[in-house]
């Protein structure tokens, strides 16, 4: 496990693999339930549905065809065999019956529904044979259900009323439920694939602290081995934190003993001379007569001298601060034994050097002696100090953007109905202030994912010609307002290369838009491209103001800004190149620069390319 911020890839902190493998089978095993589930379900509730139908149908079908029955029974009681051929067309019809028909014994039709279909053309007098019983009888074949009702005609014989009708529901209306039914299921599932990556970010950060849990179980105190990317979240920043608050508690316990052991006598060459030679503080021993009795290692080094130099040396002669000179004579004199904490900050050739003395008083009477703990803040001073000039920097960036797009809002709506002229060069001043304000959020995006290891890039088929068109594009307005001369110089055919556009866009825009930004009124920017033994090499030439060969290589720092006075009345975060050559070096190439002061710059970007892929 690596500590956040070192550049690794947030994958390979905690040894992440484990914990996907861990999730994967358990939020997978989650996803197939709930759609097994799902399609159960979905089963039941077709196949209740259809039977529903069918039982619905199949009760209509038997009260029509029983009312049906009984009216024919009374019409052709009465001899009226025209209106019964007539009662078994209508009822047919709107029953939407297959077969409805009267059958005399020997299988004559004496009506139907389709009148055509009679084959006896008057009502006999009297007929032989026919069912021995008069019960009804009913079965269903290819969900149609036939209904046979003997019907005894007094005097006569008995007739047959033979009725087929459809028990289900259409075959469009069951291709339509299953239809609905899977797209449900389908809908439902693809549901589930939005939230995959959303519910395993939320629940990666808990695998992840259970990992160091078990990793400190098993003996783990290295606080950089216990913590994980703040990038997981509110709640791996949480246990940061403690894992943090744990290992402070810890280095304060070990001085702490350090400091009893002085306290008790133990100096020189014994217990306490080897745990203070393992502090990474120095510490000092200071007698009642101000001279120094023990120094550790750290001490020397922090002091610039050597450890036989410092012992038994005089306090102003090893201390040259005044000020904590007279705190460690107040602390010697002053009964109460009060501690003091000094901050002194010293000028190293241009490189700031700050440490923090802590003083307190060990021991009693005879015994009594000074300890002075020495602690190196400089990296602490260089970070705030750092975070300061961004916030203000990002301020700058963002206010000057956002008051110009205020302005030019404004001027639009209050002019621009009447004067189109005016309300295009605002409107084309708030689409320059939006794409610069787009700049300074990607950027910083960009920095957060470096820092925090989480950057990950594509690998796509990226045509350079497209590419270089877009940027020209996007930078042919800023130039023109500028009177730069924007030129692109590129080969009839480039190759098509492998990576992520997007990414690589971010680093040419940066490089493109300092090379405008740096140069005076009347310049010229020129971006050549040249692709040759598998390498892409683009070359972004200006002739602004240049850069001191001291500071070139320092321009890819973070936050870092060249000194001279004409780059600090231009704004800039001090990000884009850090970022440029950060995401060019993860796609394996580099960024070289050269400048001479005041005659321009030249940024060379190098990228490998597969001679095949073209």
């Amino acid at each position: 496990m690596l500590e956040p911020g070192e550049g690794t890839d947030t994958r390979k902190l905690l040894k992440l693999g484990p914990v996907e493998t861990m999730i994967g089978p358990i939020l997978g095993t989650m996803v197939a339930a709930v759609l097994v589930g799902l399609c159960l379900m979905g089963w039941w509730s077709v196949r209740a549905e259809r039977t529903a139908v069918v039982s619905a149908s199949t009760a209509r079908i038997v009260s029509i065809s029983q009312l049906l029955a009984d009216s024919s029974h009374a019409m052709l009681s009465d001899g009226d065999l025209t209106a019964t051929r007539r009662l078994l067309a209508e009822s047919a019809n709107q029953a939407a019956f297959e077969v409805c028909r009267i059958e005399l014994p020997d299988g004559s039709i004496l009506a139907d529904m389709d009148p055509a279909n009679a084959t006896v053309s008057a009502l006999p007098d009297t007929w032989e044979g026919g069912p021995a019983t008069d019960e009804v009888t009913q079965h269903v074949d290819d969900a149609t259900l036939t209904i046979v009702y003997p019907i005894q005609l007094p005097g006569r014989g008995t007739v047959i009323l033979r009725v087929a009708a459809p028990t289900g529901e259409s075959t469009w209306e069951a291709g339509m439920t299953s239809v609905v039914t899977a797209g449900i299921i389908g809908a439902i599932l693809i549901l589930f694939m939005f939230l995959w990556r959303p519910a395993k970010s939320r629940v990666v950060p808990y695998a992840m602290i259970r990992e160091a849990l078990l990793s400190l179980e098993r003996g783990e105190v290295d606080a950089k081995a216990l913590k994980i990317s703040d990038a997981m979240g509110p709640e791996a920043q949480v246990w940061n934190r403690l894992v943090q608050q744990r290992d402070e508690e810890d280095r304060a316990s070990m001085l702490e003993r350090a400091l009893d052991s002085a306290a008790s006598g133990q100096t020189g060459a014994g217990s306490f001379g080897l745990i203070g030679d393992a502090l990474w503080h120095g510490v000092v021993m200071i007698s009642s007569a101000r001279r120094i009795t023990y120094a550790n290692g750290a001490a020397a080094v922090l002091l610039k001298s050597s450890r036989d130099n410092l012992v038994s040396s005089e306090v102003n002669d090893v201390f040259d601060d005044e000020q904590v000179v007279n705190a460690i004579n107040e602390v010697i004199h002053n009964a109460d034994g009060r501690r003091r904490t000094i901050n002194v900050e010293h000028d190293n050739h241009g490189r700031i050097e700050a440490l923090r003395y802590s003083i307190r008083v060990t021991g009693e009477g005879a015994g009594r002696s000074v300890l002075v703990v020495i602690e190196d803040i400089t990296q602490n001073r260089i970070a705030e100090e750092t975070r300061r000039n961004f916030v203000a920097q990002v301020a700058h960036e963002l206010r000057t953007p956002l008051t110009n797009i205020s302005l030019n809002v404004e001027a639009a709506v209050d002019d621009g109905e009447e004067d189109a002229e005016l309300r295009g060069r605002c409107l084309n001043v708030i689409n320059q202030e939006t794409q610069r304000l787009a700049q300074v959020v990607n950027d910083m995006l960009s920095v957060s994912e470096i820092e925090a290891g989480s950057m990950t890039l594509r690998h796509d088929d990226i045509r350079l010609d497209d590419l270089f068109e877009t940027i020209g594009h996007d930078f042919r307005q800023q130039a023109e307002d500028k009177q730069i001369s924007l030129k692109f110089d590129l080969p009839p055919k480039l190759p098509v290369i492998q990576g992520d556009r997007d990414k690589l866009a971010i680093s040419l825009h940066n490089l493109i838009g300092n090379a405008i930004k740096y140069s005076s009124a009347g310049g010229e920017v020129t971006v050549s491209i040249t692709a040759d033994n598998g390498k892409i090499t683009i070359a972004i030439k200006d002739k602004g103001i240049g850069i001191d060969k001291d500071e070139l290589e320092k321009v890819f720092d973070r936050f870092y800004r060249a000194k001279d006075s004409r780059v600090s009345e231009i704004v800039g975060t001090g990000l884009g190149l850090p970022i440029a050559r950060e995401i060019v070096r993860r796609h394996g190439g580099d960024i070289e620069a050269s400048s001479e002061l005041n005659q321009g710059s030249t940024f060379t970007l190098y990228l490998p390319y597969n001679a095949e892929a073209a």
